[in-house]
């Protein structure tokens, strides 16, 4: 039987003591098996936040803000004095579908969603459906709410123009 060479012995030793004691300082009685330590941070509200990564906690609290603020600023954007102050500003989450604004507003509104897209982009967004009904600013009590309209007269008008007698 061949025997290795001493040298070859001596450093597949010295390469097993070597990676024993790696394994027991990167092993630190465990300790590196648990999550790392949460550092502590507060709101503006002097509320304390988890700052871990799969929490989000400062991104996350960002994000509600900027919601916040964006709903705030919907909000106050709706002040009129007649219909043709109003507009129809549907941007789906997190402001409602069939909203309507101010037009002197909507600048400031797209600026304002804009960096809210930014602070929140693990957001799922979703648009306003499209439905078969006309939507239409109006300013009822000098605040800009939505009309909807019923699209039958113009299905009423193509049959009138096809010649077609409506079959209902």
């Amino acid at each position: 039987m061949n025997k290795l060479p001493m040298s070859t012995t001596a450093i597949s030793v010295l390469a097993a003591v070597i990676l024993w004691y790696l394994a027991t300082v990167l092993e630190d009685d465990g300790r590196w098996l648990e999550p790392a330590p949460k550092t502590e941070a507060t709101t503006s509200f002097g509320r304390q936040i988890d700052e871990s990564p799969l929490y989000g906690g400062a991104a996350a609290l960002r994000c509600q803000e900027a919601e916040r603020q964006m709903q705030t600023l919907v909000d106050e954007s709706r002040m009129c004095e007649s219909d043709s102050d109003c507009t129809i500003f549907d941007y789906g989450y997190p402001i409602q579908c069939l909203t309507s604004v101010a037009n002197s507003s909507i600048t400031a509104l797209r600026v304002k969603y804009r960096d809210y897209e930014s602070k929140c982009e693990f957001r799922v967004y979703y648009d306003c459906p499209a439905e078969p009904l006309e939507r239409h600013p109006v300013c009822r009590n000098n605040r800009c709410e939505v009309e909807l309209r019923t699209l039958d007269y113009l299905r009423d008008e193509t049959l009138q123009h096809l010649g077609i007698e409506d079959v209902k």
